[in-house]
C-alpha cells in the first residue's frame, strides 16, 4: 500500500489483517449453517406438500376420506401451518442475518484501512481530449457542459495540494456550472512522484515561483481561448499562490475568490500558525532532512526529493481527532446495522483521504516559510523572480470575493477573510466577503454551504461576466494544446 497512510504502520496493518480472517471465517461457517438451517426447513415443507398432495389423491379413493369433513380438515391443516413454517423459518434466519451483517460490518470497515487503494480519480467524465494542458505539476481538463454558452468567460477552480488528489474541489466545480458558469475547468496537482525532474533538458524547480509560472500559462492559455480573461477561483491552499499570479498578470482574471485559503495568516490565530512560528523557520528544513524521500526509479518524477504525504494526512487526523473519531464510529455503526445510504458516503470521503500524494520538497518549503512564518503577500514582501510584491498591489479592476468557515481549524476564518479589508483598491460593491458556520472540509463538500453560499458566489461570478451579445456567433470550445 505504498500511497496509503496507512504503510507508515505495518504492525498495525499486520495486525488489522489478521483481525480478517476470524470475521471472514465466522461469516463463512455462518452462511453455511444458514444454509443448512434454511434447507432443512424447506425439506420439511416439501415433505410435507408432499404428503398432503398423496393424501388428498388417495383421499378421493376412499368413500371414508372423501367426505367433506375430511377434506376441510386436510385444507385446514395444510393452510394453518403454512404461516408457521414460514414464521419459523423467518425467524431461524434472522438471527444468521444479523449475525451476517454485523460481521460483514466490521470486515467492510477493515478494508477501508487494509486494501490497496485504487488509483484516485474525477467522478467526472473525461477523457485525455478534454485535458486541455498537461504542465509538469498541474492537469488542466475542461469539464464544461456541452451547450450553447452564455457566459464568454471560462471559471477555473485551482485545485490545493494537502496530500490527497485534487478531486475535493469536485463539487464546487460542479456547482458553479450548474448554476450558470458553463465553462468549467478544473487544475488538479500532481504527485510529487508524477512530476519530471527535467522538463525540455532543464531541471524543473516545484517551488512556489515555479507554481506562479504554471499558473500564468494556464491563464493565458484560457485567455486565449476564449478572448476574455476567467474568473479564478482557489481551493485553499493555491489562494496566495492565485492571487500572486494575478498581481504579476493583472489582464488575466475577470475575478478572484478563494475558500479556506490561508490569505492572511496573522489575521488569527490558528493551529497551523502557531505552530509554526513556534517551531521557527528552519524547522520545516529539519522535517525535510528527516522526514524527506527520493522518488523511486520506476517513476516519472524519479530522482526528485519529496514530503511523504503520509506524514500530511496523519498530521491532519491528529489535528482532528475527534472529528474523526466520531465519523468513524457512526461508519461502524452503519455499517454493522446495514445503513448503505449513511455509509457510502463516509466510506468514499475516507477512502479519499487514506490515499494520499507526496509533496514536491521545494513546494512545501516555500509555503511553510512564506506563507505561515513570513506572511510575505500581506506584508508586501513575497520575492518573485527580480519582482518583490503585496497584497497591496491587487489590481482594483478585478471584482473579489472570499469564503471562511467559522469552525474552521486549517484556515480560521479570519485567515481566510481578513485580507478583504486590505484590498482598498477594489470598490466595496465589487467585494463579497462570506462567513458560513462550517469547517474546512465542509467549505467544499457541505450541500448547505454549497446552496447557502455557493448559490451567492455564482450569482457574484455571473453579475460580473462577459456575457454572449445577442446575434454573435456561437463560443468557440476549448481545445487541448
Amino acid at each position: 500500500m505504498p500511497n496509503s497512510v496507512m504503510s507508515l504502520f505495518p504492525h498495525v496493518l499486520n495486525n488489522l489483517e489478521t483481525l480478517k480472517v476470524p470475521l471472514q471465517t465466522s461469516l463463512s461457517c455462518s452462511e453455511t449453517l444458514r444454509r443448512s438451517i434454511s434447507t432443512g426447513i424447506d425439506c420439511w415443507q416439501n415433505n410435507r406438500n408432499l404428503f398432503y398432495n398423496l393424501t388428498r389423491h388417495l383421499s378421493q379413493l376412499s368413500p371414508l376420506w372423501s367426505t367433506r369433513p375430511f377434506q376441510t380438515f386436510l385444507n385446514l391443516g395444510q393452510s394453518g401451518t403454512q404461516p408457521l413454517v414460514e414464521g419459523l423459518k423467518k425467524t431461524a434466519i434472522a438471527g444468521f442475518e444479523r449475525f451476517r451483517q454485523e460481521r460483514s460490518g466490521e470486515l467492510e470497515f477493515l478494508k477501508l484501512f487494509t486494501d490497496t487503494s485504487t488509483g484516485q480519480d474525477w467522478t467526472i467524465d473525461h477523457d485525455q481530449a478534454r485535458v486541455l494542458l498537461d504542465l509538469p505539476s498541474l492537469k488542466v481538463i475542461d469539464i464544461s457542459t456541452e451547450t450553447r454558452h452564455h457566459i464568454q468567460n471560462a471559471t477555473v477552480i485551482f485545485a490545493p495540494r494537502a496530500g490527497h488528489h485534487s478531486n475535493i474541489a469536485e463539487r464546487v466545480a460542479l456547482f458553479l456550472r450548474d448554476k450558470g458558469l458553463t465553462r468549467m475547468v478544473v487544475v488538479e496537482q500532481k504527485c510529487a512522484a508524477e512530476i519530471p525532474l527535467y522538463v525540455n533538458g532543464q531541471r524543473h524547480r516545484e517551488d512556489f515561483e515555479g507554481q506562479v509560472e504554471q499558473y500564468a500559462a494556464v491563464l493565458k492559455y484560457l485567455k486565449k481561448k476564449t478572448g476574455r480573461p476567467p474568473h479564478l477561483v482557489a481551493i485553499c491552499q493555491p489562494g496566495p499562490l492565485l492571487m500572486a499570479t494575478l498581481i504579476l498578470n493583472p489582464g488575466l482574471a475577470k475575478t478572484f475568490g478563494s475558500a479556506g485559503s490561508p490569505m492572511h495568516t496573522e489575521a488569527e490565530s490558528g493551529i497551523l500558525t502557531d505552530f509554526a512560528r513556534t517551531v521557527g523557520e528552519s524547522y520545516i528544513d529539519r522535517l525535510l532532512t528527516l522526514f524527506g524521500l527520493q522518488i523511486e526509479d520506476n517513476c516519472p518524477g524519479a530522482g526528485r526529493t519529496a514530503y511523504d504525504g503520509r506524514l500530511q494526512v496523519l498530521g491532519f487526523y491528529l489535528m482532528g481527532f475527534d472529528l474523526h473519531y466520531r465519523n468513524l464510529k457512526n461508519l461502524l455503526i452503519d455499517l454493522k446495522t446495514g445503513n448503505l445510504q449513511g455509509a457510502e458516503r463516509q466510506k468514499a470521503f475516507y477512502q479519499w483521504y487514506n490515499s494520499v500524494q507526496h509533496f514536491p520538497a521545494g513546494f512545501i518549503r516555500d509555503t511553510f516559510k512564506k506563507i505561515f512564518i513570513h506572511n510575505d503577500l500581506v506584508r508586501g514582501t513575497l520575492q518573485i523572480g527580480n519582482r518583490r510584491i503585496g497584497m497591496a498591489d491587487f489590481p482594483g479592476t478585478v471584482p473579489i470575493w472570499a469564503l471562511g468557515g467559522t469552525q474552521d481549524s486549517i484556515a480560521p476564518p479570519l485567515q481566510a477573510t481578513g485580507h478583504m479589508e486590505l484590498i482598498t483598491s477594489v470598490p466595496p460593491e465589487r467585494r463579497l466577503t462570506l462567513l458560513c458556520n462550517g469547517g474546512h472540509m465542509g467549505l467544499f463538500r457541505s450541500r448547505k454551504i454549497l446552496e447557502n453560499y455557493y448559490t451567492k458566489i455564482a450569482a457574484f461570478l455571473l453579475a460580473h461576466s462577459d456575457r454572449r451579445r445577442k446575434g454573435s456567433r456561437r463560443t468557440t470550445a476549448l481545445r487541448p494544446e
